[in-house]
């Protein structure tokens, strides 16, 4: 019975806060310099799920990748767009990085958010 209510003290006290915490929408917002990339960069377990949505004010070309030595991995690629709001689950655990370029000759703001699953 002892090993039950510490089990059950160790999912309430040290798990769930930390499930939580990931649960949590994080906010982002970069202005991008003409010529210029803007990334929000996060570990990613294989399996998780990451929701995103974001606006720009302008065409930007989006990705999601990973770097393993000198190699880049696009598992996702959209060309100029203003607007993406969808979820992102990786096949292996890396540190993934969401990335905006801007090809035009003004700044653009991109705002967004991330929520882990």
């Amino acid at each position: 019975m002892r090993r039950i209510l510490a089990l059950g003290c160790l999912l309430v006290c040290v798990v769930a806060p930390a499930l939580a915490q990931d649960a949590a929408p994080t906010a982002f917002s970069h202005r991008i310099a003409p010529g210029k990339i803007a990334e929000e960069c996060l570990k990613i377990e294989a399996g998780r799920v990451v929701d995103y949505r974001f606006d720009a004010d302008a065409q930007v070309d989006f990705n999601i990748h990973y770097h393993r030595g000198k190699e880049v991995f696009y598992p996702v690629k959209v060309g100029q767009t203003t607007r993406q709001e969808t979820a992102f689950t990786p096949s292996n655990t890396e540190q993934y990085c969401l990335m905006w370029s801007n090809k035009t000759q003004q700044p653009v703001i991109v705002e967004g958010i991330l929520t882990r699953r």
